[in-house]
């Protein structure tokens, strides 16, 4: 090989670097924005379940994913409600824990 062919391979090679790191950026916003996805679809797996709750309305209980953990908020009828949203939601799947923050009169 020439000095010519190793002076161009080094400054193909210098060039293709920041290429490969702006890569590797561009993979962990796909990851985020992939748990940010898995996170909206979580909330509206909950949300239909909970609307399917004959015990339970739906409207009054707000819902928030972040990470796989789920906050319920709002107020319900009775502290059976309390109990049985969260029991519904904990054994999704996808969900790390609930935080439970519903209040009952």
């Amino acid at each position: 090989m020439n000095m010519k062919n190793v002076m161009f391979a080094a400054v193909i090679g210098l060039m293709a670097t920041p290429m490969m790191a702006a890569a590797d950026d561009h993979e962990s916003s796909v990851e985020k924005t992939g748990g940010y996805i898995s996170d909206a679809a979580l909330t509206t797996k909950v949300k239909s379940v909970l609307a399917l709750e004959s015990e339970l309305s739906a409207i009054d209980i707000g819902v928030e994913t972040t990470d796989g953990v789920v906050t319920l908020s709002g107020a319900v009828e009775s502290d059976a409600q309390i109990d049985l949203a969260e029991k519904v939601v904990e054994d999704l799947d996808g969900v790390k824990s609930v935080n439970n923050e519903l209040t009952s009169p």
